[in-house]
């Protein structure tokens, strides 16, 4: 065997290897069990509770046994390949199967935290089939639009001004997206030449064409419950100066990756100044996936998910805070 034989298998088994660990899990859930509450309630919901369900990535149901609301509402799923390598497009069966899953039945606003595939995608059809109200930004509208949904079921977000659903009453604030990361060579950072969807969008499309279109956080008063939902991994300075909540649902993607001075502003930012009893971590599964099966963390090719929780759990450790993780369809008795 020459040398540039030697050279080409070798760069080729190191290929191999690369991939098949860029491909696996970027963590082992069973070194957190103690953090999943496998609680599943199937009680009637009792008058002042709030009973929240994850529904994988940050789609998240609260639910008061009267009202619903869900942010985001992602159910398809196309798989990476899929995704990668050709246009993709709301599975309305799946959706379907969903929705009567987790019981939604009284959904009264779906809220969309920005207008990327994983957030956007499925939300109009899921406004269409409960008969909820999409509430977003313009290229969030701009998607309901291209799904068919009415006009007289979207509203346009209003930064700071309440909406009130029943006994919640949900504040959009401003907010900031993960920082941009790239990927072979490809990068998710919005181009500033087109910052939003100025048009309506119709199914099937590829990835990319679902435009951020501005990042926002969600604060969720239920008489004196306070929640908090941040989907992404980013923080504007102050945000939280004048607010507090019970219950934070914290996006911890990629947290690890960032810089160390970022890693300890976004805990400081969110988590030290609104000073939750209880921080439910969300975008940490693996979005390829279907939401039928058990979650399994991101990919290595993207994240760090053994590292994004031992930098949270040694903050909220110290400052005595409760962390819990939740599977999909998982639920929780939060108040």
């Amino acid at each position: 065997m020459n040398l540039f034989t030697k050279r080409f298998l070798f760069t080729g088994i190191c290929l191999i290897l690369f991939v098949k660990c860029s491909f696996q899990a970027s963590g082992n859930l069973i070194n957190y069990e103690s953090f999943f509450p496998h609680e599943n309630s199937n009680s009637v919901i009792g008058k002042g509770k709030i009973r929240a369900t994850f529904l994988g990535t940050s789609s998240i149901l609260l639910d008061d046994g009267e009202t619903q609301i869900l942010t985001d509402g992602f159910f398809s799923r196309p798989s990476l390949w899929k995704t990668a390598f050709s246009k993709i497009e709301s599975d309305h069966v799946l959706i379907k199967s969903v929705l009567e899953k987790a019981k939604i039945y009284r959904l009264k606003g779906v809220f969309v935290c920005h207008s990327h595939y994983d957030h956007v995608m499925d939300a109009p059809y899921v406004a269409k089939f409960t008969n909820a109200k999409l509430y977003g930004s313009s290229s969030t509208l701009n998607v309901g639009i291209g799904a068919g949904l009415n006009k007289e079921n979207m509203e346009l977000f209003q930064l700071g001004k309440p909406i009130k659903l029943g006994k919640f009453s949900i504040t959009v604030l401003e907010s900031k997206h993960t920082p941009p990361f790239k990927i072979f060579g490809k990068t998710n950072a919005t181009d500033p030449n087109f910052p939003d969807i100025s048009s309506p969008l119709s199914q099937p499309l590829k990835a990319t064409e679902y435009i951020e279109g501005g990042t926002f956080d969600f604060f969720i008063q239920h008489g004196k419950h306070k929640i908090l939902i941040k989907s992404s991994t980013n923080y504007v300075t102050g945000a939280f100066d004048r607010i507090n909540a019970d219950v934070l649902f914290l996006g911890i993607a990629q947290l690890s990756l960032q810089p160390i001075n970022f890693q300890e502003s976004y805990y400081n930012e969110t988590v030290q100044k609104l000073k939750p009893r209880l921080v439910i971590p969300i975008h940490w599964d693996n979005f390829f996936l279907p939401l039928a099966k058990p979650l399994e963390p991101n990919l290595r090719l993207g994240d760090d998910f053994e590292s994004n929780m031992k930098l949270l759990l040694q903050r909220t450790n110290q400052d005595q805070i409760q962390v819990q993780l939740l599977q999909g369809f998982e639920s929780i008795d939060l108040f």
